[in-house]
């Protein structure tokens, strides 16, 4: 075949038009040439009041055929992925037929361009014949469908694989898949995409549905103050279509009560998995602080979160879902720590630290503060009298030689009145205190604090009063409820 370029066809076809003899038409343009031992042919054909027009449009057309055979359309979108390689390619391919250029892509080539003008209407008509090596055509082909079957089995494999786990009573492989393939279809323009995400959100969503945590062991615990609490078992069982089935391998988070450094109850995590009976056993740290206290046991779903939170809004139902499943799984025990301080005799006694702002307090009325809350809780408590001037650091000897005979702890304050203000016709005071519990017997200290309250009055000694006295009832009376063994 004989090749010419755009501006000879152009001519010639324009001499051929103008002649009265009927124009050669190649045979090509009415009969695209069969495939033959080497070559697959394509052509493309346009129409335009101007030839410039007519070729860029008969390239489109030209191109729209090889993606045709390519299996593909390029005005499907499609990944990122999937848009860009077929971006380049058909930019590939314009530029060789544009420029009549060889080897920008293996294998194919323009054999030749055919022009034609209407002499009636003037319009254009230009006519392009590309041969592609059938060998290198195939592995092009290979390589989109390859771009366009990934994107379709990054939906598919996951969900045949949630499947299977469902099948076989792996539900939290199988709920983690269906997630995977929800995030593969939110992510894609495939065809269908909101159908088979949907789909999977559903099948997620009822085995989310069907899981439930169920402690198997003591819900309701009272443990002494400083005690170890005993083990506590959970399992993770499935109801799905009426059969239940205990589930392993599951990850579930444990959240207890924790004592911070600043002494205030705050919360520590845990991760346990369930075994192949789907039964986890843990235990709780001791917190040494009285009161009533909750552990919170539910799936721990983080892994699947992470899968669905990339879709598109539009999504987010269907994710939403799923996720109110999945936190919905959730059991709780309950304990209650109790001080048995109070079945312990204990003498109280306070000093003032010798400072020339503490002249005006007193110590009794610390003590009154203190003995008010401890003995509305049922504490035995008993005074015991301090040597004249005692200031001296704390000397078990002589606590000991003080105390009453039935004492088995001793609750000594040391106290001070760090400042005195006045706002209007108030005064404002400010008393801090160091409080040790001790045992009589062993010498062991049992609390240990130093603490502070204020106290308003119309005086500076009624201001003093009532600061020493919200310090003894306040401050330490109630912290020696929950901490005190």
């Amino acid at each position: 075949m004989k090749k010419i370029t755009f501006a000879g066809a152009l001519v010639v076809a324009l001499i051929v038009s103008s002649c009265a003899s009927t124009p050669s038409i190649p045979e090509w343009v009415s009969q695209k040439p069969a495939p033959d031992a080497r070559y697959t042919y394509f052509v493309g054909s346009s129409s335009a009041p101007d030839s410039a027009t007519a070729a860029n449009d008969a390239t489109a057309s030209l191109i729209a055929g090889i993606m045709q055979y390519m299996g593909v359309s390029v005005s499907v979108s499609s990944s990122a992925e999937a848009r860009a390689s077929l971006d380049d390619y058909q930019a590939q391919i314009t530029q060789t037929v544009k420029t009549e250029s060889k080897g920008r892509l293996a294998g194919f080539e323009v054999v030749e361009k055919y022009i034609q003008k209407d002499p009636k209407t003037g319009q254009y008509t230009v006519h392009v014949l590309a041969r592609y090596e059938t060998k290198e055509l195939q592995k092009e082909k290979a390589r989109i469908e390859a771009i366009f079957q990934e994107e379709r089995d990054a939906v598919a494999i996951p969900e045949k694989k949630g499947d299977q786990a469902a099948t076989e009573g792996r539900l939290m492989d199988a709920i983690r898949s269906y997630a995977e393939a929800m995030s593969a279809a939110g992510g894609s323009n495939l065809e269908n995409a909101k159908i088979k995400l949907e789909r999977n959100a559903k099948k997620a969503s009822e085995l989310a549905a069907s899981l439930k945590l169920t402690i198997v062991s003591e819900s309701s615990l009272s443990v002494a103050l400083g005690s170890k609490l005993p083990a506590s078992k959970v399992a993770l069982i499935s109801n799905s279509g009426g059969m239940k089935q205990r589930v392993a391998g599951a990850p579930l988070l444990v959240t207890y009560p924790k004592k911070l450094a600043s002494g205030r109850v705050g919360t520590g995590t845990m991760q346990v998995f369930t075994d192949t009976n789907g039964v986890t056993a843990f235990e709780v740290p001791p917190i040494d602080i009285a009161g009533n206290y909750r552990v919170a046991i539910q799936l721990d779903f983080s892994s699947i979160s992470d899968l669905l939170s990339s879709l598109p809004s539009w999504a987010l139902p269907y994710s939403d879902a799923v996720e109110n499943e999945l936190s919905g799984i959730v059991a709780y025990l309950n304990y209650k720590v109790i001080s048995t301080a109070k079945n312990v005799p204990m003498a109280v006694a306070a000093y003032l630290k010798d400072t020339e702002s503490a002249r005006n307090a007193d110590p009794a009325v610390f003590l009154s503060g203190l003995k008010e809350t401890l003995l509305k809780e049922g504490f035995s408590l008993s005074d015991a009298k301090l040597p004249s001037g005692y200031q001296t650091p704390i000397d078990l000897s002589v606590l000991r030689a003080i105390a009453p005979a039935d004492a088995q702890r001793f609750a000594l304050a040391s106290l001070d009145v760090k400042s005195i203000t006045k706002d209007g016709s108030y005064f404002i005071a400010t008393a801090e205190g160091s409080l040790g519990v001790f045992e009589l017997a062993s010498g062991r200290t049992l609390y240990s604090a130093t603490k502070s309250a204020q106290g308003m009055g119309l005086s500076e000694s009624e201001a003093v009063s009532n600061a020493l006295k919200t310090l003894g009832s306040q401050a330490f009376g109630k912290d020696l409820l929950s901490a005190l063994p």
